[in-house]
């Protein structure tokens, strides 16, 4: 049974969704494949997220999404954005990242491709339709956590919902190596404080032109080279 509110039913799966939202007490979500727009309008009317972006590939499910919208009075919450995959999102724009009823395939391919979009901190709820076990093995491989997961029935169809962390150690790993930040290498000690000077120049550049989008993409750089960094000091 899903969860009712004023007028439709929240699906099993999408409930299990919101439950977890719920736990984290995340304040930004961004529903990626929003399709009619029910899981933002539900976490926008019961409080359960201060702001919602719904996004979608196609127009015609947001037009879709918008009609809720303004059926059930969420305006002033819920963003509704065109976009495919992550692309129109913001970097660290969202705490947590939605991508309900796609294939193991194209969530991999969202995730991969807007990996600039979220950090360790971004809870990605996730629920592949097919290639479940190809999905799992990108998980693993790609430096990602499960942190919990539930399999439900609706509908005589069978869903698998994963609630994610991505590893950011994994990140650095592919970045500068684990072993030339385990065992301290001093070239790449030299090259990462290198890279440190370069991104803080160009960060004052962007900063001070008013280009936000490629400040924050120059912040996240900025929070990659601080992480390996880390790794020497004493």
């Amino acid at each position: 049974m899903g969860t009712t509110m004023e007028g439709y039913s929240l699906s099993k799966r999408l409930s299990c969704v919101a439950d977890w939202i719920k736990d984290t007490g995340h304040r930004c979500v961004a529903d990626i494949g929003t399709d009619h727009g029910y899981l933002p309008v539900y976490l926008a009317k019961n409080n359960i997220a201060d702001r919602v972006i719904a996004m979608d590939v196609r127009i015609q499910p947001l037009n879709k999404a918008e009609s809720n919208v303004r059926l059930y009075g969420v305006q002033e919450k819920v963003e509704l954005r065109l976009s495919d995959g992550l692309d129109e999102l913001k970097p660290l724009e969202a705490d947590t990242i939605t991508i309900c009823g796609m294939g193991g395939r194209l969530i991999q391919s969202i995730l991969t491709r807007g990996k600039d979009k979220y950090s360790e901190n971004t809870q990605i709820i996730v629920s592949p339709q097919s290639e479940i076990k190809e999905f799992r093995q990108f998980l693993v491989s790609a430096g990602y956590t499960v942190v919990r997961e539930n399999f439900i029935k609706e509908d005589n169809q069978f869903y698998s919902i994963m609630d994610c962390r991505f590893n950011p150690e994994f990140e650095l790993y592919l970045r500068y190596g684990k072993d030339n930040l385990e065992n301290r290498n001093q070239d790449m000690y030299q090259y990462l404080n290198r890279e440190l000077d370069t991104n803080l120049k160009i960060l004052d550049t962007v900063t001070r032109a008013g280009a936000k989008e490629r400040k924050a993409q120059v912040e996240m750089e900025l929070y990659y080279i601080r992480r390996a960094l880390e790794y020497f000091n004493d």
